[in-house]
């Protein structure tokens, strides 16, 4: 954003004016700056450049002589009002399992091989390589952007364990087993949109459409480390505020639902607990777990149903665009972390590449090209049909 979009032009007087972030003063308190009633568009620009640099002159250039740890708290500090608390939190945790290893070491003095001897002690005491990839991520952007050096060091490797996921049978077997459970119709929804626990817990009936047949999803509730307090904040990117649309068995089991919880006078929210209060989301982890063992399937968090229905979303026939827009994310994120590979479309690669590579000889030379381009569209007919075998469900099949 230029500095110009900054100033504003307030339509009823014709004057311009600004606001701009100061900063926060020794109690932790934010600061502002208002200012208004310019004749000029130019007039307010230079005022705001004078506050700008006013503010800058405060801040603490860091030298080559600091330490790796002051710089990436200075880093992180300075970057408190633009991210959320989770996320500040988040990064403070990662960049600290660092400093032992690096953070008293003077920036002028960093070199590669001591990060990547720092990654190796870490994976070393029991730290996955996951958490290692977003650690030096991390490290190399607050690195860079505090001193403009990049840290040079090669990135951790990638896991080799391959990332657990339910087959369609499991889903099915959880879903007949909390039939009876009292947060049913909250388990239904997510083996059905793929929501995130965070969006589940804030989910309000007047989200719901009955005539439309659509949620809206609006909002989420997050839990906050180290306090664990949990609020509720926008969605997780633009993509995640989305408007669902629901097949008829979920939705009349949201309406029976509504019906009882305006019967029973509950609070507005969809999914409460027994008290009659919004969930927590790592609430709904540790009960969809504990109803995944009494259910005889893998526990491994409901996180994973979205990479399910990923999976089988595409399988099926759909396109990158339709279910990215279902489980609100961006299609080149869906295609880096959601996609997987079909274990049956693997088998038909295997068999289309073999009659593609089979020819008649009687046919002869010239009829080679033709065969070629029959097999070829042959493949490619078959290639965009869905795909069903045990564990695969039709195209408008819920799971």
């Amino acid at each position: 954003m230029s500095e110009t979009d900054l100033i504003m032009r307030d339509p009823a007087t014709g004057l311009f004016g600004f606001r701009v972030e100061l900063g926060r003063d020794c109690r932790g308190v934010r600061m502002q700056a208002r200012r208004n009633g310019f004749a000029t568009e130019k007039a307010a620009l230079v005022e705001y450049r004078r506050l700008s640099r006013q503010r800058d002159a405060r801040r603490r250039r860091p030298r080559l002589s600091d330490t790796v740890q002051s710089v990436c708290e200075d880093w992180l500090t300075g970057r408190v009002q633009e991210l959320q608390p989770n996320t500040v939190y988040n990064y403070g945790w990662l960049l600290s399992l660092t400093y032992p290893h690096v953070g008293r070491v003077r920036v002028s003095r960093l070199s590669a091989r001591m990060v990547e001897r720092a990654y190796l002690q870490l994976e070393t005491a029991g730290y996955s390589r996951t958490t290692l990839r977003t650690v030096n991520l991390v490290l190399a952007k607050a690195f860079g952007e505090q001193t403009g050096r990049t840290l040079g060091a090669h990135k951790p490797r990638e896991a080799d364990e391959v990332r657990p996921v339910w087959k369609l049978s499991e889903a099915r077997r959880f879903l007949d087993h909390v039939a009876d459970d009292r947060l049913h119709p909250m388990w239904r929804l997510l083996l059905t949109t793929g929501l995130r626990r965070g969006e589940l817990c804030r989910l309000k009936w007047s989200d719901l459409e009955p005539d439309l047949a659509t949620l809206t999803v609006r909002r989420q509730r997050v839990v906050e480390d180290p306090t664990s307090q949990v609020r509720e904040k926008p969605p997780k990117s633009h993509n995640s505020t989305r408007s669902l649309l629901l097949d008829p068995v979920t939705l009349q089991t949201l309406t029976d639902a509504r019906l009882w919880a305006k019967a029973a006078r509950a609070s507005g929210y969809m999914f409460t607990g027994r008290g009659g209060q919004p969930l927590r989301p790592d609430t709904v982890s540790s009960r969809f777990n504990q109803l995944a063992v009494a259910a005889c399937v893998r526990p491994i968090g409901p996180h994973q149903v979205r990479h399910l229905l990923a999976g089988s979303l595409l399988d099926a026939g759909y396109g990158i665009a339709e279910v990215a827009e279902r489980l609100g994310h961006d299609p080149s994120t869906l295609m880096r972390y959601y996609s997987r590979v079909n274990a049956e479309r693997r088998r038909q690669a295997a068999v289309h590449v073999a009659d593609l590579l089979s020819s008649d000889d009687a046919m002869g030379d010239q009829a080679g090209p033709v065969r070629t381009q029959q097999h070829g569209r042959h493949l490619t007919g078959r290639a965009n049909e869905p795909a069903h075998s045990g564990d695969q469900p039709a195209v408008d099949e819920a799971p």
